[in-house]
Protein backbone atom coordinates (compact mmCIF):
# COMPACT_ATOMS: atom_id res chain seq x y z
CA UNK A 1 0.00 0.00 0.00
CA UNK A 2 1.52 3.20 -1.17
CA UNK A 3 1.86 6.18 1.51
CA UNK A 4 0.57 9.64 1.60
CA UNK A 5 2.88 11.98 1.38
CA UNK A 6 3.39 15.83 1.42
CA UNK A 7 5.02 18.42 0.17
CA UNK A 8 8.61 19.01 0.93
CA UNK A 9 10.22 22.38 1.30
CA UNK A 10 13.59 22.70 0.15
CA UNK A 11 16.10 23.62 2.96
CA UNK A 12 17.02 26.90 1.16
CA UNK A 13 13.49 27.93 1.71
CA UNK A 14 13.39 27.59 5.33
CA UNK A 15 13.45 31.13 7.11
CA UNK A 16 17.16 32.15 7.81
CA UNK A 17 16.77 32.78 11.62
CA UNK A 18 15.66 28.85 11.35
CA UNK A 19 18.68 27.96 9.34
CA UNK A 20 21.02 30.52 11.61
CA UNK A 21 20.09 28.06 14.34
CA UNK A 22 20.91 24.92 12.45
CA UNK A 23 24.55 26.61 11.91
CA UNK A 24 24.64 27.46 15.66
CA UNK A 25 23.98 23.87 16.54
CA UNK A 26 26.38 22.18 14.66
CA UNK A 27 29.23 24.37 15.16
CA UNK A 28 29.64 25.05 11.31
CA UNK A 29 27.25 26.42 8.45
CA UNK A 30 25.45 23.75 6.50
CA UNK A 31 27.78 23.45 2.82
CA UNK A 32 25.05 20.70 1.98
CA UNK A 33 21.45 19.96 2.64
CA UNK A 34 19.37 16.78 0.77
CA UNK A 35 15.73 16.41 0.94
CA UNK A 36 14.12 13.23 1.98
CA UNK A 37 10.93 12.40 0.96
CA UNK A 38 8.52 10.62 2.48
CA UNK A 39 5.87 11.04 5.15
CA UNK A 40 3.09 13.21 5.52
CA UNK A 41 4.80 16.49 6.71
CA UNK A 42 5.02 19.65 4.64
CA UNK A 43 7.83 20.70 5.84
CA UNK A 44 11.63 20.62 5.11
CA UNK A 45 12.77 17.40 6.07
CA UNK A 46 16.64 17.14 4.95
CA UNK A 47 19.94 15.71 5.69
CA UNK A 48 22.67 18.05 6.07
CA UNK A 49 26.21 18.48 6.30
CA UNK A 50 28.10 21.11 8.03
CA UNK A 51 31.96 22.75 6.76
CA UNK A 52 33.21 21.00 9.51
CA UNK A 53 31.94 17.38 8.21
CA UNK A 54 29.31 16.34 11.25
CA UNK A 55 26.05 15.31 9.72
CA UNK A 56 22.98 15.82 11.27
CA UNK A 57 19.31 15.41 10.24
CA UNK A 58 16.59 18.72 10.16
CA UNK A 59 13.12 18.79 10.36
CA UNK A 60 11.18 21.82 10.11
CA UNK A 61 8.04 23.53 9.40
CA UNK A 62 5.87 26.58 10.14
CA UNK A 63 2.18 27.63 10.85
CA UNK A 64 2.05 28.31 7.05
CA UNK A 65 3.14 25.30 5.39
CA UNK A 66 0.53 23.33 7.27
CA UNK A 67 -1.36 25.37 10.97
CA UNK A 68 -1.30 21.66 12.80
CA UNK A 69 2.24 20.54 11.93
CA UNK A 70 3.77 22.40 14.40
CA UNK A 71 2.04 21.32 17.14
CA UNK A 72 2.73 17.63 16.02
CA UNK A 73 6.62 18.42 15.91
CA UNK A 74 5.88 20.00 19.77
CA UNK A 75 4.74 16.66 21.01
CA UNK A 76 7.72 15.10 18.77
CA UNK A 77 9.88 17.03 20.75
CA UNK A 78 8.59 16.10 23.96
CA UNK A 79 8.66 12.67 23.47
CA UNK A 80 12.24 12.65 22.09
CA UNK A 81 13.09 14.20 24.93
CA UNK A 82 11.38 11.95 27.40
CA UNK A 83 13.41 9.11 25.91
CA UNK A 84 16.47 10.74 25.76
CA UNK A 85 17.67 9.79 29.01
CA UNK A 86 17.07 5.93 28.49
CA UNK A 87 20.07 5.91 25.28
CA UNK A 88 17.75 3.20 23.46
CA UNK A 89 19.06 2.33 20.46
CA UNK A 90 15.75 1.81 18.34
CA UNK A 91 15.40 5.91 18.77
CA UNK A 92 17.42 8.23 16.79
CA UNK A 93 19.55 10.64 19.30
CA UNK A 94 18.22 14.27 19.54
CA UNK A 95 21.12 16.78 19.55
CA UNK A 96 18.71 20.44 19.52
CA UNK A 97 15.76 22.21 19.38
CA UNK A 98 14.04 25.41 18.29
CA UNK A 99 10.65 27.05 18.30
CA UNK A 100 9.45 30.44 18.25
CA UNK A 101 5.97 29.81 18.01
CA UNK A 102 5.94 30.26 14.48
CA UNK A 103 8.26 27.78 13.28
CA UNK A 104 9.25 24.65 14.84
CA UNK A 105 12.19 22.17 14.03
CA UNK A 106 14.33 19.57 15.01
CA UNK A 107 18.12 18.84 15.20
CA UNK A 108 18.61 14.80 15.39
CA UNK A 109 20.85 12.23 14.42
CA UNK A 110 21.52 11.47 10.27
CA UNK A 111 21.07 7.23 10.49
CA UNK A 112 22.49 6.17 7.03
CA UNK A 113 20.12 3.46 6.46
CA UNK A 114 17.46 2.86 4.12
CA UNK A 115 13.66 3.02 4.37
CA UNK A 116 11.75 -0.97 4.00
CA UNK A 117 10.57 -1.40 0.61
CA UNK A 118 7.37 -1.70 0.21
CA UNK A 119 5.99 -4.17 -0.58
CA UNK A 120 7.76 -5.69 2.65
CA UNK A 121 10.46 -8.22 2.54
CA UNK A 122 10.34 -10.55 4.37
CA UNK A 123 13.97 -10.49 6.09
CA UNK A 124 13.09 -7.05 6.41
CA UNK A 125 9.66 -7.47 8.32
CA UNK A 126 11.57 -10.09 10.47
CA UNK A 127 13.92 -7.16 11.77
CA UNK A 128 11.73 -4.91 12.13
CA UNK A 129 9.08 -7.20 14.71
CA UNK A 130 12.01 -8.46 16.73
CA UNK A 131 13.30 -4.94 16.95
CA UNK A 132 9.49 -3.65 18.01
CA UNK A 133 9.36 -6.39 20.35
CA UNK A 134 12.70 -5.12 21.93
CA UNK A 135 11.85 -1.91 22.15
CA UNK A 136 8.25 -2.68 23.48
CA UNK A 137 9.39 -4.48 26.12
CA UNK A 138 11.94 -0.88 27.36
CA UNK A 139 9.37 0.88 26.92
CA UNK A 140 6.89 -0.97 29.58
CA UNK A 141 5.85 0.80 31.34
CA UNK A 142 6.15 4.03 29.87
CA UNK A 143 10.35 5.76 30.50
CA UNK A 144 7.52 9.14 29.31
CA UNK A 145 6.20 10.03 32.57
CA UNK A 146 3.88 13.22 30.66
CA UNK A 147 3.11 11.07 27.84
CA UNK A 148 -0.42 11.35 26.88
CA UNK A 149 -2.85 8.76 27.10
CA UNK A 150 -3.77 6.99 23.29
CA UNK A 151 -7.52 6.36 24.27
CA UNK A 152 -7.53 9.80 24.99
CA UNK A 153 -6.14 11.93 22.37
CA UNK A 154 -7.48 9.48 19.81
CA UNK A 155 -10.55 8.81 21.10
CA UNK A 156 -12.28 10.99 18.15
CA UNK A 157 -10.49 9.83 15.43
CA UNK A 158 -11.30 5.81 17.31
CA UNK A 159 -14.81 6.47 17.14
CA UNK A 160 -16.07 7.75 13.86
CA UNK A 161 -18.10 4.93 13.36
CA UNK A 162 -20.94 7.00 15.13
CA UNK A 163 -19.63 9.53 12.24
CA UNK A 164 -19.90 7.03 9.80
CA UNK A 165 -23.23 6.40 10.66
CA UNK A 166 -24.66 9.96 11.32
CA UNK A 167 -23.48 10.96 7.49
CA UNK A 168 -24.93 7.74 5.75
CA UNK A 169 -21.19 6.87 4.31
CA UNK A 170 -21.39 4.20 1.77
CA UNK A 171 -19.05 0.94 3.51
CA UNK A 172 -18.16 -2.34 1.60
CA UNK A 173 -21.05 -4.86 1.74
CA UNK A 174 -20.24 -7.10 4.72
CA UNK A 175 -20.04 -3.73 6.70
CA UNK A 176 -22.94 -2.71 5.68
CA UNK A 177 -25.83 -3.10 8.26
CA UNK A 178 -23.10 -3.75 11.22
CA UNK A 179 -21.67 -0.49 11.48
CA UNK A 180 -23.04 0.01 15.08
CA UNK A 181 -21.65 -3.43 15.82
CA UNK A 182 -18.65 -2.06 14.90
CA UNK A 183 -18.96 0.76 16.83
CA UNK A 184 -19.72 -0.63 19.83
CA UNK A 185 -16.52 -2.97 19.01
CA UNK A 186 -14.42 -0.13 18.29
CA UNK A 187 -15.24 1.28 21.96
CA UNK A 188 -14.21 -2.24 23.28
CA UNK A 189 -10.76 -1.34 21.74
CA UNK A 190 -11.11 2.38 23.60
CA UNK A 191 -11.66 0.66 26.71
CA UNK A 192 -8.52 -1.44 26.25
CA UNK A 193 -6.17 1.04 25.25
CA UNK A 194 -6.90 3.29 28.25
CA UNK A 195 -5.84 -0.14 30.34
CA UNK A 196 -2.44 -0.34 29.02
CA UNK A 197 1.13 1.58 30.80
CA UNK A 198 3.37 0.86 27.51
CA UNK A 199 4.63 3.64 25.25
CA UNK A 200 3.74 3.22 21.78
CA UNK A 201 5.28 5.13 19.15
CA UNK A 202 1.53 5.20 17.50
CA UNK A 203 2.91 5.82 13.70
CA UNK A 204 4.56 2.69 12.98
CA UNK A 205 4.68 2.31 8.65
CA UNK A 206 7.52 1.93 6.61
CA UNK A 207 8.76 5.14 6.27
CA UNK A 208 9.12 5.57 9.73
CA UNK A 209 11.49 3.47 10.19
CA UNK A 210 15.45 3.05 9.02
CA UNK A 211 17.42 -0.01 8.67
CA UNK A 212 20.97 0.19 8.73
CA UNK A 213 23.51 -3.00 9.03
CA UNK A 214 23.38 -2.97 12.67
CA UNK A 215 20.27 -1.07 13.81
CA UNK A 216 16.17 -0.84 13.45
CA UNK A 217 15.73 2.84 14.10
CA UNK A 218 11.82 4.31 14.73
CA UNK A 219 11.46 8.05 13.51
CA UNK A 220 8.79 10.62 13.71
CA UNK A 221 7.52 10.26 17.29
CA UNK A 222 5.45 12.89 16.93
CA UNK A 223 2.29 11.15 17.98
CA UNK A 224 3.75 8.50 20.93
CA UNK A 225 1.54 7.96 23.67
CA UNK A 226 0.70 5.71 26.27
CA UNK A 227 -1.33 2.43 25.39
CA UNK A 228 -1.54 -1.10 25.41
CA UNK A 229 1.78 -3.22 24.68
CA UNK A 230 0.19 -4.50 21.77
CA UNK A 231 -0.81 -1.42 19.84
CA UNK A 232 2.34 -0.88 17.65
CA UNK A 233 2.43 -4.38 16.63
CA UNK A 234 -1.60 -4.08 15.47
CA UNK A 235 -0.23 -1.01 13.97
CA UNK A 236 2.43 -2.54 11.86
CA UNK A 237 1.17 -6.00 11.15
CA UNK A 238 -1.78 -3.87 9.16
CA UNK A 239 1.16 -2.59 7.09
CA UNK A 240 2.71 -5.80 6.02
CA UNK A 241 0.20 -8.25 5.96
CA UNK A 242 0.00 -8.07 2.38
CA UNK A 243 3.26 -8.98 1.81
CA UNK A 244 4.38 -11.24 3.70
CA UNK A 245 2.92 -13.84 6.24
CA UNK A 246 2.74 -13.32 9.80
CA UNK A 247 1.76 -14.71 13.10
CA UNK A 248 -1.41 -13.76 13.84
CA UNK A 249 -2.03 -11.56 17.11
CA UNK A 250 -3.80 -13.08 19.73
CA UNK A 251 -7.88 -13.61 19.72
CA UNK A 252 -8.11 -10.55 21.71
CA UNK A 253 -11.47 -8.84 21.86
CA UNK A 254 -9.26 -5.43 22.78
CA UNK A 255 -6.91 -6.46 19.83
CA UNK A 256 -10.32 -6.51 17.46
CA UNK A 257 -11.87 -3.33 18.81
CA UNK A 258 -8.77 -1.79 18.02
CA UNK A 259 -8.57 -2.89 15.04
CA UNK A 260 -12.02 -1.90 14.09
CA UNK A 261 -11.91 1.65 15.82
CA UNK A 262 -8.71 2.36 13.31
CA UNK A 263 -10.40 1.34 9.84
CA UNK A 264 -13.87 3.29 11.13
CA UNK A 265 -11.30 6.07 11.67
CA UNK A 266 -9.63 5.81 7.99
CA UNK A 267 -12.73 5.18 6.31
CA UNK A 268 -14.87 8.41 7.56
CA UNK A 269 -11.58 10.61 6.92
CA UNK A 270 -11.22 9.06 3.76
CA UNK A 271 -14.37 11.27 3.02
CA UNK A 272 -13.25 14.42 3.76
CA UNK A 273 -11.29 17.54 1.71
CA UNK A 274 -7.96 16.91 1.55
CA UNK A 275 -6.20 18.84 3.95
CA UNK A 276 -3.09 21.70 3.09
CA UNK A 277 -0.09 20.37 1.51
CA UNK A 278 -1.41 16.49 1.46
CA UNK A 279 -2.89 15.83 -1.67
CA UNK A 280 -2.72 12.15 -1.56
CA UNK A 281 -3.64 11.27 2.02
CA UNK A 282 -7.44 10.62 1.55
CA UNK A 283 -6.91 8.14 -1.07
CA UNK A 284 -4.02 6.36 1.00
CA UNK A 285 -6.82 6.70 4.33
CA UNK A 286 -9.03 4.77 1.99
CA UNK A 287 -7.16 2.18 0.58
CA UNK A 288 -5.71 1.91 4.35
CA UNK A 289 -9.29 1.17 5.71
CA UNK A 290 -9.33 -1.30 3.20
CA UNK A 291 -6.72 -3.06 4.85
CA UNK A 292 -8.49 -3.10 8.40
CA UNK A 293 -11.69 -3.91 7.38
CA UNK A 294 -10.50 -7.23 5.26
CA UNK A 295 -8.22 -8.27 8.71
CA UNK A 296 -11.16 -7.38 10.65
CA UNK A 297 -13.18 -9.57 9.31
CA UNK A 298 -11.03 -12.40 9.06
CA UNK A 299 -11.13 -12.17 12.82
CA UNK A 300 -14.76 -11.44 12.88
CA UNK A 301 -15.54 -14.95 11.42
Amino acid sequence: MAHAVGVRLPYEKVPARVRAWVDRSLGSSVVSASTQQGGFSPGVAARLVAASGRRAFVKAVGTELNPDTPTLFRNEIAAMQGLAAHSLPHTPFLYDVYDDGDWVALLLEDVDGYLPPHPWHPADAARVLDALAELTDSLQPSPWADAPLAAVRSEAFLSRWDLVIADGLAVPAWVAGREQELAELARTGLDALAKGTSLAHWDLRADNIILTEERVVFIDWAHAARAASWADSVILHAEMRASVELPELPDDEGITGFLAGIAGGQWWGSSRPAPPGLPTLREWQRKAALVHLDWLRERLT
